[in-house]
């Protein structure tokens, strides 16, 4: 785990949330790093004064020896509370502070008061350090979002009810459907945006860290200060951003990364070898194989799902056998927006192993082979991007008109067409459909999903998805 996520734990133990997993890993961190053990008494510091209200910040020009009297009075006032310290308590019965305590009676004054108070404060204003000034100053705003999204801030706190124009003091935010969407600005006007089921850290302390844990993300990022370029890790890489537009695609194996402008190093965890990708280029990073940069391919206009070869981004893969193809399960869906209502939703990623990115034509449509345990009417959307990566837009099939039934055959088997012709904008992005394209016509296919409203399972497997055009020469 990097700072982000340690600075997570501690806030989920202090507030009584911690997993038992949790616990064990944090204890034999501070065991081990005296960091994460200078960043824990920060934490309970603040954690504490809030708590009780019985300890007063130190006024400017305070010694080395007062500070070590506060993390005294912390200790005491910590073992009044004894049944949230006792968890991390070793089996010699000294407990966490103590520690802290030894930290910095070795450390310089200089030092243990940036930890603890980071941040100048104005001479003229109030001795008392608010809250906020520390854990929750705002460092991006959202700029645009739709679909189900989890925001997880300081210690643990967890909103579902996202606004545009909320400010947000770093966090994790996650997109928990194929059709979610979310774009933040940050302070320096660098955006970042992730889409489908996607998980994205992000903090800001004087440098911008992110953590991608899964997904599709992209960014378009501002010059950023020297020597502090944006951090952006992945379960295989580091990305490091100094002012450029990209996009990634990763998950726990691989990561995929295509830069539009500027340049991004990319080093791989599993030996540090490193490489600059610069722009119109791409590179993916997984394991020991490869690590060689391309040229971003030319588009192409047809593609088909590989269900057989590995799991769609929503729902329930089940492979296949020899009765059956291989398929994605919807699962049950509960929309943030409509929280009465049940959908049974399948979502599908769209990629190609040799990169080239997918593009819709007017002349496009869709294939979708499936199984349904009875006739059901079978709802369908795409979500596109520019070729730079930026957001375009959702759009979802005959909105206007009614649905007609699709008719499975007595083995549950259906097969139905959508033509491109017959899609618009997806109701949770028309607040925004002045910035948004009028429709998908040449921009890049990113996800589709498939879903029924029929109160009750449908059973819905989704086993092939095929986008073709009239012209069908290319394949």
């Amino acid at each position: 785990m990097n700072q982000l996520d340690w600075e997570f734990v501690i806030g989920r133990h202090l507030d009584g949330i911690a997993t038992a997993e949790e616990v064990k890993a944090l204890s034999a961190k501070l065991e081990s790093d005296a960091q994460v053990r200078l960043l824990y008494l920060r934490l309970a510091e603040i954690h504490a004064r809030l708590a009780t209200g019985e300890i007063a910040t130190p006024r400017d020009g305070t010694t080395e020896e007062q500070l070590r009297d506060l993390v005294v009075q912390l200790e005491s006032s910590s073992k009044r509370r004894h049944r949230q310290w006792n968890v991390l308590t070793g089996v010699n019965g000294h407990g966490l502070l103590t520690v802290a305590v030894v930290v910095i009676a070795v450390l310089s004054l200089g030092l243990v008061y940036q930890l603890m108070y980071s941040g100048q404060r104005d001479p003229g204003a109030s001795n008392i350090v608010p809250h906020h000034s520390i854990a929750d100053a705002p460092i991006a705003r959202i700029t645009g979002l739709s679909g189900s999204l989890i925001w997880t801030g300081d210690r643990g706190q967890m909103v579902r009810d996202l606004k545009v124009g909320r400010e947000l003091a770093g966090g994790t935010i996650e997109g928990v459907a194929p059709d979610s969407w979310f774009e933040l600005q940050f302070n320096d006007g660098s955006t970042v945006m992730i889409s489908g089921t996607s998980m994205l850290t992000f903090a800001d302390a004087e440098q911008k860290e992110l953590r991608l844990k899964e997904g599709i993300f992209s960014a378009n990022v501002a010059p950023q200060p020297e020597g502090k370029p944006m951090l952006i890790h992945t379960p295989s890489t580091v990305l490091e951003v100094l002012g450029t537009q990209f996009d990634v695609e990763a998950n726990m194996v691989s990561t995929v990364l295509n830069v539009t402008e500027g340049k991004v190093r990319v080093r791989r965890l599993s030996d540090g070898r490193e490489i600059d990708v610069p722009a119109r280029h791409r590179v993916v990073a997984e394991g020991d194989g490869d690590l060689t940069l391309r040229s971003i391919p030319e588009s192409v206009n047809h593609w088909k799902s590989q269900l057989h070869q590995r799991p769609g981004s929503y729902g329930k893969w089940l492979p296949a056998t020899q009765d059956r193809a291989a398929a994605q399960k919807a699962i049950p869906f509960i929309p943030s927006e409509h929280p009465a209502v049940t959908l049974y939703l399948s979502g599908v990623p769209v990629s190609r192993n040799d990169g080239r990115p997918v593009v819709v034509r007017s002349d496009s449509h869709f294939i979708v082979r499936g199984r349904l345990n009875n006739p059901a009417k079978v709802y369908f959307g795409i979500a596109v991007s520019d070729l730079n990566g930026d957001f375009a837009g959702k759009f979802r099939l005959d909105l206007d008109s009614d649905q007609p039934f699709s008719e499975p055959d007595s083995d549950g088997n259906f097969e139905v067409a959508y033509r491109l012709s017959d899609f618009t904008l997806d109701p949770c992005v028309r607040n925004r459909e002045d910035e948004l394209a009028v429709s998908p016509d040449d921009l890049v296919l990113n996800c589709i999903w498939a879903f029924t409203n029929t109160g009750s399972p449908s059973g819905l497997e989704i086993n092939d998805v095929e986008l073709t055009t009239s012209n069908k020469e290319e394949k």
